[in-house]
């Protein structure tokens, strides 16, 4: 089955995507890091999701990222973040989707 990772700002940005698109993960500062995905339509660039976390949980936000995009929900889809659902994700020490960038 194929997986996908859903994530939706408040301002209703998404991005659905196949989690074998993962690239990887850059932590930008000590609240902030940058998740990269390969694109759909097989361009050159990526398409990026930026995660907000709890302060200083760089190493704890990235394995609950991690974690998720790693689990087997029985319909293949997994919702990493969403903004407009209260309590949006499971996963510890995420706070918010802070942009998407396709």
């Amino acid at each position: 089955m194929i997986k996908f990772a859903y994530f939706e700002t408040g301002s209703n940005d998404a991005l659905m995507v196949p989690v074998a698109n993962y690239l990887g993960t850059e932590p930008l500062n000590d609240t902030t890091l940058t998740m990269h995905f390969d694109k759909v339509d097989n361009a050159l660039d990526t398409s990026t999701v930026v995660m907000n976390f709890t302060q200083g949980q760089t190493t704890e936000a990235i394995e609950s990222l991690h974690s998720a995009l790693t689990a087997n929900p029985k319909d293949g889809f997994i919702v990493v973040g969403d903004d407009n659902l209260t309590g949006f994700t499971n996963l510890e020490h995420i706070t918010s989707v802070g942009a998407i960038t396709l």
